[in-house]
């Protein structure tokens, strides 16, 4: 089991902050410069309870409750 790392938690929280419309999967990995994949895993695993996600297609638009 990985151990969760609080700094990726904030670096996610602060650019979702920073755009409250919300943002795509990519443009926070971007922004972040962390991978897709561990984006997937933060927003999906450790972060659920403090986002919002709509689905348009096969993309999730993410922001903050």
């Amino acid at each position: 089991m990985r151990k969760i790392d609080s700094e990726k938690i904030k670096r996610i929280e602060k650019i979702l902050n920073q755009n409250p419309d919300g943002l795509w999967i990519r443009e926070i990995a971007r922004k972040t410069g962390l991978d897709k994949s561990t984006i997937s895993i933060y927003l999906n695993k450790h972060m659920k309870a403090k986002i919002i996600v709509r689905k348009f297609g096969g993309l999730k638009l993410i922001r903050l409750k």
